[in-house]
């Protein structure tokens, strides 16, 4: 994910100046026209549910435990994304087919914004051994009523996507 403002154009290479375009300042570039938006960035995560308990992962890095996933590579689609960071994250290997889309929601994390797609799996559909991957220190089933009752330890939004998953 590249979050740089850009002070070029991508298209021509002329240094861009600033507009209002559709009631929004915006950078333009003055020779070719080129309008340079700024987009939500996608990022896909999974909840492995095996019953009432939820595959968390404890990133380097990070103070809090977090569903596995995160951003797909220009040529994937979301749903590969989230296989792929699943398996390379926590080592359970899922189908992209065995995935069911749960929810999308716009998140902010360091001035950044995202649409995060969430998807759901249960464990028996699953393939593939519990281990930490390269992003992980621990990968672990946490109960529900831990994660709901420890708010330090996991990120608000999975606490929010995993409310709609399990109805509470």
């Amino acid at each position: 994910m590249v979050a740089v403002e850009p002070e070029y154009c991508h298209q021509c290479g002329e240094k861009l100046v600033v507009q209002t375009i559709h009631g929004r300042e915006r950078k333009v570039c003055p020779a070719c026209g080129h309008v340079h938006f700024r987009n939500a960035v996608p990022a896909a995560d999974v909840i492995v549910r095996d019953e009432t308990d939820v595959l968390l992962m404890e990133p380097f890095g990070r103070d809090a435990w977090e569903l596995p996933g995160g951003h797909p590579e220009i040529e994937e689609e979301p749903v590969d994304a989230a296989t792929r960071e699943l398996a390379e994250e926590t080592g359970v290997e899922a189908k992209p087919a065995d995935l069911r889309l749960l929810s999308v929601v716009h998140s902010t994390h360091r001035e950044l914004h995202y649409n995060m797609i969430t998807y759901v799996v249960d464990y028996e559909e699953t393939e593939g051994s519990v281990i930490p991957g390269e992003e992980a220190r621990d990968v672990k089933f946490w109960p529900l009523e831990r994660i709901f009752s420890s708010p330090a330890e996991t990120r608000q939004i999975d606490r929010r996507v995993l409310q709609l998953s399990f109805d509470r």
